[in-house]
């Protein structure tokens, strides 16, 4: 059986800390980083990239390229063929639900190449304005994507504009059928505990040196609109940086919408009756363990 097993579960949950835990104790496990942001290089604390581990697919891009679903996608799929042709069983750690879907499910887009007329139209738009339009034309998609990230808004938007269909509506007849035998493992935690976490680790990203990390991007060339179509962290201390906020009050946005996006993931997640919960490391070792059999 080609097997593979996916670790998924909202953002401060411990994806990282499980995913160390199983591959030290599992030689022939391999972690996959499925995350549409941390593919890019210098974007570390912002990210959260657990750089004390190897995970394929992290720091593959240049910031200030760009990535879509499609193309993450293929990618993603050639390393897990590479890894299961080595005897290897991948291990996707997921922090972007969306791209992990359309990986352990047979999952197909349109492909459709960007139109630079339409993409400067809809960037005129506040963040606010493309939320409500993808609303309008696309409800399952904009239930589900991250309502801060503007580079993501605004492709969603696009395919649906220029398909005329919705961006979800090819991949439903295919969603659940599997690519692979798959081992979906959701990390479950307390969500009192999660925004205690969540607010820690703000506290202490910015004490590591998240500020001077975007700094540090803009001044090295990578574009302000470009780090704030990302959404979240990068958005907001960019708009920092340009003295839209205090510092208290980036802080506090922060811990403000952080929360929020995790909502969302976790309404995605809960929604996928195919997850296996468990609350720690030791759980999700002995639940591979019998994967594995």
């Amino acid at each position: 059986m080609r097997k593979v097993i996916a670790l998924v579960g909202p953002t401060a949950s411990g994806k990282s800390g499980i995913a160390k835990e199983i591959i030290s104790k599992f030689p022939n496990i391999e972690a996959v980083s499925i995350d549409s942001r941390q593919v890019f290089k210098s974007l570390d604390l912002g990210t959260g990239k657990d750089l004390t581990f190897y995970q394929h697919l992290i720091d593959i891009k240049k910031p200030g390229e760009n990535i879509s679903v499609v193309e993450f996608q293929g990618l993603a799929l050639e390393v897990i063929e590479k890894l299961l042709l080595c005897n290897k069983i991948p291990l996707l750690v997921g922090g972007s639900n969306y791209y992990m879907d359309s990986i352990i499910y047979k999952r197909e887009f349109p492909i459709i190449k960007t139109d630079n007329s339409l993409q400067q139209k809809l960037s005129l738009k506040s963040l606010a304005g493309l939320n409500e339009m993808l609303l309008k034309i696309d409800p399952e998609r904009a239930k589900n994507i991250d309502k801060s990230n503007k580079r993501k808004l605004l492709r969603a938007l696009e395919i649906n504009i220029l398909t005329n269909n919705n961006t979800l509506k090819k991949e439903k007849v295919m969603s659940k059928i599997y690519r692979y035998h798959t081992l979906i493992l959701g990390v479950d935690v307390d969500r009192d505990k999660l925004y205690e976490n969540i607010d820690r680790r703000v506290d202490e990203r910015i004490k590591e040196g998240m500020i001077k990390e975007v700094r540090d991007l803009i001044s090295n060339g990578v574009s302000k609109m470009w780090l704030k179509n990302l959404g979240l962290e990068y958005q907001i201390i960019s708009e920092y940086l340009e003295a839209k906020y205090s510092k208290d009050e980036m802080i506090k946005l922060l811990k403000f919408r952080i929360p929020a996006f995790v909502r969302r993931q976790l309404t995605w997640l809960r929604a996928n009756k195919d997850i296996v919960w468990v609350s720690n490391a030791s759980d999700a070792s002995k639940k591979v363990e019998q994967f594995m059999l």
